[in-house]
């Protein structure tokens, strides 16, 4: 819909919240934790690195506060002034999240100037939480990881885990079904509305699929906990898979 790249890769994310701490560094696989510079330690919480992508996935997919907090009380260790890995408010700061689904209706409609924004913005707003809705209950179970050594960090480990996540089977994205209403610069309101009652139906007509998905963890060393700071990996696998656009392996 619109010619804006940084706007289309959002909206072909399909809505999911970005901002999740903690946030991806670069430098965090070559850099050993300072957990061992701290004066006292956390207990240690046994988990299997399938078992923390899951958490990982709930977190990343729909803002899972319990997995959350299971998340942050197993990675106690990595810290060495008892931070959280998350921050609970933050996920679960429901007006924020709300001023994003509206800061999207109104890129999009940015785009249609002859259409009546009073009147069509709470209808897009409407279609974008349930599409982001239908996407956070995707389900993501692991199934095996691969673990070996990390080259940049002495002691290190790496597991990349396999997971296969259930997700709603959906044949058009919002933008499809728009477009083939006319050019945005050109689309009246009625129109719009006209089309966003037909991706409603779509979304009512959702089934289910299962796709892979893989999840890289990071642990200093062996028996450390494990901990991704990327979730764009997870939440790109499940909106395509959504629209049956993960390739083939």
């Amino acid at each position: 819909m619109s010619r804006n790249p940084l706007r289309n890769a959002l909206l072909a994310a399909l809505l999911i919240p970005a901002v999740l701490a903690p946030a991806f560094d670069p430098a965090f696989a070559a850099k050993p934790s300072k957990a061992a510079k701290a004066k006292t330690r956390a207990p240690k919480i046994a988990m299997k690195p399938e078992q923390v992508a899951e958490l990982y996935a709930r977190v990343a997919l729909r803002q899972d506060l319990e997995a959350a907090k299971q998340l942050n009380a197993y990675s106690k260790p990595l810290y060495a002034n008892s931070e959280n890995a998350f921050d609970l408010e933050d996920l679960a700061d429901t007006v924020g999240m709300e001023q994003q689904y509206e800061g999207f209706a109104d890129g999009i409609l940015a785009d249609m100037p002859k259409v009546d924004k009073a009147k069509a913005k709470p209808a897009l707003v409407a279609a974008i939480k349930r599409v982001n809705q239908l996407a956070a209950g995707a389900q993501c179970r692991g199934v095996s990881n691969t673990e070996q050594a990390n080259e940049y960090v002495k002691n290190g480990r790496i597991s990349e885990v396999e997971l296969e996540c259930t997700v709603p089977a959906l044949s058009l994205r919002m933008q499809d079904v728009l477009a083939k209403k006319g050019n945005p610069a050109k689309l009246k309101t009625k129109k719009l509305l006209e089309g966003l009652t037909e991706f409603d139906r779509l979304l009512d007509q959702a089934g289910s699929r299962v796709v892979p998905a893989k999840m890289t963890l990071y642990a200093p060393g062996k028996g450390q906990p494990w901990s991704t700071g990327s979730y764009n990996d997870i939440i790109e696998t499940v909106h395509n898979g959504m629209y049956a656009e993960v390739a083939a392996d």
